[in-house]
């Protein structure tokens, strides 16, 4: 037998008595008094952090109607309002763009005209994108009856005339260069009520390609991603930052002036109701060549002819809205299609000569072998790139690899927060493996951030077979440009090049030109730009034609002896199918346009066979008056010097003893900007009025200008404005808060009140087992119970103040 021999003794379950829930509630209750200490706290501290705003504000009425964040048109001149949380509309009047081409070069003047609405002394701050190959060479501020022509300044400088002017109560204007196609624009003291308006006048080298001329003028920009870590500001950035607070990203050890690039976005849609951001173009076609052909491949455009073979272009219905580039093509009729054009001009401070060459050279006439290519296909998948761009990213690439022979290898990255490739290695472009490319490639969506440099580095290294015989290898990289740390791009492009060329295409309705066409220069390839789903087939098409055909090498321009020449780009590239010869001069010694000039030769290498042009010089016309030659070779020495920078990389900040090493390529950049009056990464146009006309009394507000969200691209939430609470919000927040806590502790109470009537009019299962017992417990006292009158069985229902 298993039973112990001392079994336990049982206990009667009406005889114990067990934890009730009052028990419960009094063991685990807590005060309150802290939690309601601290509501009480932070209530406070909102409702004096309201009072306190809105005694910071000005007493007077507005005398012009604020509005919110969203009832503002896009592309108006916002300042904030009198409370956070609103703003005054400075309504964007209008934006006129007068074209003059004559020659090579194209000289623009750009005048946006804004209008102070609110009653409060206003700064405006705006950027202003424009061509990657633009020459600023002038800024003029018009305010009411008053303009204020700018100067080029050292930009230390001009920062310093700017901001002690800007205190002082004077009317002040300053234009910086942030990129080569990125420029920030200020504006300070403006009057309330006062109309503002900014020209800005720069020089543009037009484009030649496959037998057409062509002008791009941006009008507005696709966000820039910013990479990196944001660090500990030193002083000096802390005083910057608190310049500039109107970028929407914080520096970063990658970007470190990323508040100067990346200004707010704000969608295209609002403008229809308020008729704002408009654009008026004219172009004045002076080449004196009959064209053939004049079109915009995005603006309906209307032209008339004129005498002497000039043509007068404007847009049709005389404005457009400012959503994406404008760009313009004019061909040459083909009995007047030049071979080559020479222009020079005479320099106004000294004896020198300008000159700028365009030369096509020949055309290879026979069928030419087809190499075998090994081709990495690199597509950004950002965020940026969503909308219209992923589809013609995507339709670009398909075309792609339909090009593609049984001969050929090839591999697809693509990159967003993280890069992702199809295969580890290039394949060979079997049917099989093209149509799972296709499939692959149909799956991309846009997302992510634009870390472009781990893919760059990734499709630069795949190219490791060493017995590639004549394979030739190229990398075509698919993106927008939306990136910030531009120059590390350039970089890495630089140091793991080798043997590939790099080619990229732009897509977007407005793609960062600057990082396009310099990757492509660097990369030893070519650009091209699809901002319309409708050109994929024709500009990939180009870029075929370009990559399958040889290339014009060995190129080289000889001059007449006793002629010293500094001509840009100091080693002529490579020039693919349609692209022609360029230089631009500054000549001394033997002049031009005089019997004794000679004659320059044009030399190179098609398809293995040598070939060679003459120009005589004796017989051009130099320009006496003319100053548009010698500033384009100003700023194509400037973006040589900056390449150099780039190259040797950064300098030591500090010798001995503390002493700060100078930059002799910095120095020579300073020089040539002052003397051409150009702006550069290290001079600025700065203008001030002698005479201050804002009282001390007054504060001056600081706005920022918006930028249109481009055509096709979605609004990207981190761009867009942030919108404080305004003192009326931050008392409907201080109200809400009370409400809640009145809420919760109204919850409370009427909780115990339904668990107290509960308990009495509900008898306690777990302790009474009849319903005479339930009576008994409720009706009888604790003196009866002591007494001994109760019957045994009811002692161990719960009474309260009862023991056993």
């Amino acid at each position: 037998m298993n039973r112990p021999l001392f079994p336990s003794p049982r206990i009667e379950r009406d005889l114990l008595i067990l934890p009730t829930s009052e028990y419960y509630r009094r063991r685990y209750r807590k005060s309150r008094v802290g939690s309601w200490l601290l509501f009480t706290v932070t209530t406070l501290a909102v409702l004096l952090a309201a009072v306190g705003a809105r005694a910071d504000d000005t007493l007077q009425e507005p005398a012009f109607e604020e509005v919110a964040i969203e009832d503002a048109g896009s592309g108006d001149l916002l300042f904030v309002g009198a409370e956070a949380g609103t703003f005054e509309p400075a309504l964007h009047l209008s934006t006129a763009v007068d074209m003059r081409v004559r020659g090579l070069v194209a000289e623009v003047q750009i005048a946006q005209t804004f209008s102070n609405t609110s009653n409060h002394w206003r700064e405006a701050v705006y950027v202003l994108p424009l061509p990657e190959n633009a020459a600023v060479r002038g800024m003029e501020i018009v305010i009411g009856e008053r303009r204020i022509v700018g100067k080029v300044r050292e930009r230390e400088e001009a920062k310093k005339v700017y901001t002690e002017a800007r205190a002082a109560g004077k009317r002040a204007a300053l234009l910086e260069q942030q990129r080569p196609n990125m420029f920030t624009s200020r504006v300070a003291n403006i009057a309330p009520g006062e109309k503002i308006a900014v020209e800005v006048r720069y020089l543009q080298t037009l484009k030649f390609d496959r037998d057409q001329f062509s002008l791009r003028l941006p009008s507005t920009l696709t966000p820039r991603y910013i990479p990196g870590v944001q660090g500990e500001l030193s002083q000096e950035s802390a005083q910057e930052l608190a310049l500039n607070p109107h970028g929407w990203s914080l520096p970063t050890d990658q970007v470190p002036d990323a508040q100067h690039i990346t200004p707010f976005m704000m969608p295209m849609a609002e403008l229809a109701s308020r008729g704002s951001h408009q654009m008026s173009i004219h172009v004045d076609l002076g080449m004196g060549l009959p064209l053939a052909d004049i079109y915009s491949p995005y603006h309906e455009v209307d032209f008339r002819r004129q005498d002497g073979n000039r043509y007068q272009v404007q847009l049709k219905g005389g404005s457009a809205p400012m959503d994406r580039d404008f760009v313009l093509h004019w061909r040459p009729q083909t009995s007047s299609m030049p071979s080559a054009a020479l222009f020079a001009e005479q320099s106004q401070d000294d004896s020198a000569q300008y000159l700028q060459l365009l030369l096509l050279p020949p055309r290879e006439s026979g069928a030419t072998r087809r190499l075998p290519r090994e081709v990495v296909y690199v597509v950004d998948t950002s965020g940026s790139m969503g909308g219209n761009s992923i589809r013609q990213a995507k339709e670009s690439l398909l075309l792609a690899l339909s090009r593609l022979d049984a001969q050929d290898r090839f591999n697809i990255i693509e990159f967003n927060s993280h890069h992702r490739s199809f295969y580890p290695r290039p394949v060979t472009a079997s049917q099989e493996n093209v149509h799972r490319a296709r499939d692959w490639v149909e799956s991309l969506s846009a997302t992510g951030g634009t870390e472009m440099a781990p893919a760059l580095k990734e499709a630069l290294s795949q190219q490791l077979d060493e017995q590639a015989g004549e394979l030739v290898r190229q990398v075509v990289f698919i993106t927008d440009g939306a990136v910030g740390n531009e120059r590390a791009l350039f970089e890495i492009i630089q140091q793991r090049l080798g043997q590939v060329r790099l080619f990229t295409v732009g897509i977007g309705s407005a793609p960062n030109s600057h990082f396009m066409t310099k990757a492509a220069q660097i990369g030893r390839g070519s650009a091209v730009h699809i901002g319309d789903l409708g050109e994929v087939q024709t500009q990939m098409g180009h870029l075929f034609e370009k990559l399958e055909n040889p290339l014009v090498t060995d190129l080289r321009v000889d001059f007449p002896r006793g002629i010293k020449l500094e001509g840009y780009p100091k080693q002529l590239p490579d020039l693919y199918l349609g692209e022609p010869v360029r230089l631009v001069a500054r000549i001394e010694g033997q002049p031009l346009g005089v019997p004794s000039s000679g004659e320059l030769v044009v030399s190179g290498r098609l398809a293995g066979k040598r070939f060679s042009r003459s120009i005589s010089l004796s017989q051009l016309a130099v320009d006496q008056q003319g100053d548009e030659i010698g500033s384009v070779w100003a700023r194509a020495k400037i973006a040589a010097l900056r390449d150099m920078q780039r190259q040797r990389g950064p300098l030591a900040r500090t010798k001995g003893e503390g002493e700060q090493v100078a930059d002799p390529l910095k120095q020579q950049i300073l020089t040539l900007a002052l003397r051409h009056q150009l702006a550069s990464p290290y001079t600025s146009f700065v203008a001030v009025e002698e005479t201050p006309v804002r009282p001390q009394a007054e504060a001056l507000k600081s706005s920022s200008v918006p930028n249109a969200v481009a055509s096709g691209q979605n609004l990207q939430r981190f761009t867009y404005p942030s919108t404080a609470t305004g003192v009326y919000g931050q008392f409907l927040t201080a109200l809400l808060l009370l409400l809640c806590g009145w809420g919760l502790r109204a919850r409370a109470a009427i909780v115990r009140s339904v668990r107290a009537l509960l308990s009495g009019l509900v008898p306690d299962v777990r302790r009474c087992q009849t319903r005479l017992e339930h009576f008994l417990a409720r009706r009888l006292s604790p003196a009866t119970i002591k007494s001994g009158e109760l019957p045994p069985r009811a002692i161990g229902c719960r009474i309260p103040g009862v023991q056993k």
